[in-house]
C-alpha cells in the first residue's frame, strides 16, 4: 500500500471504531451530556416548548371541531348532480372585485368544479392572515358571492357546506377573534351562515 493511502487508512479506521462504539453504547457516557456538559446545561435552561397545543384551548377547539363534523356528516348539504357541461370563462362584469383580481380568478378557474357540484371557489390573498374566497358559477362564468377568512377554508366538490377558518388546535381562539370557525351553506347563489357552536 502506498504511504499516502496508509496515512488516510489510520484516521478512517479510528473514526469507524469510535462510531461503532458510540452507537452501541446505551449509557449516559455516550450522550451529548457527558461530552458537552456546558451544552447540556444550556439545553436544560432553555427548554423548547411547542408554540401552541389544543391543551391551551381544549374546550373551544373541541366545540368547534364537533360542530363542524356534525354539519359535514349530516348529509344535509350533499350535492347529487355534478355539472359536466362546458366551463364558461370569467364574466368580468359580474362582480365589483372581478377586474381587480381577474388574473388570479382566471388562473383559479383552471381547477374546474371544486364546490357544490357546479361552482369553482377561487381563493385570493388579501394581506397577512386574510383570504377572500370567490364563488364562480361554471355554467355562466359569473362571480356570485365571496367570503373572507383568516386561516383558510374547507369545502368539497360534492357539498354546499363551506367552512371558514376550519378548527385548528394550534389557534389561540381567545386571542384571535377573526379565527373563529364558521359554517355556511351555499343556496340561492349566495352564502347563508349556519348557527355557531354552543
Amino acid at each position: 500500500m502506498n504511504k499516502s493511502l496508509q496515512n488516510l487508512a489510520c484516521p478512517a479506521l479510528l473514526l469507524f471504531t469510535l462510531t461503532v462504539f458510540s452507537c452501541q453504547s446505551g449509557t449516559e457516557e455516550g450522550t451529548i451530556a457527558s461530552t458537552h456538559p456546558e451544552l447540556a446545561d444550556q439545553l436544560a435552561k432553555d427548554s423548547v416548548s411547542m408554540p401552541i397545543t389544543d391543551n391551551q384551548n381544549p374546550d373551544l377547539y373541541q366545540r368547534y371541531q364537533i360542530t363542524m363534523e356534525e354539519y359535514a356528516r349530516s348529509g344535509e348539504f350533499d350535492v347529487g348532480d355534478m355539472y359536466r357541461g362546458r366551463l364558461a370563462p370569467l364574466d368580468e362584469s359580474s362582480h365589483a372585485d372581478t377586474r381587480t383580481y381577474r388574473t388570479a380568478l382566471r388562473e383559479g378557474l383552471e381547477e374546474g368544479v371544486n364546490f357544490a357540484g357546479r361552482y369553482t371557489v377561487v381563493t385570493v390573498g388579501c394581506g397577512t392572515n386574510c383570504q377572500q374566497h370567490y364563488v364562480v358559477d361554471r355554467e355562466t362564468g359569473k362571480v356570485l358571492d365571496k367570503l373572507q377568512s383568516s386561516i383558510g377554508a374547507k369545502f368539497t366538490p360534492n357539498s354546499r357546506l363551506f367552512i371558514v377558518n376550519p378548527p385548528d388546535s394550534t389557534v389561540r381562539y381567545g386571542e384571535c377573534r377573526d379565527c373563529t370557525p364558521e359554517a355556511y351553506v351555499f343556496e340561492n347563489k349566495q352564502f347563508r351562515k349556519l348557527p355557531a357552536a354552543k
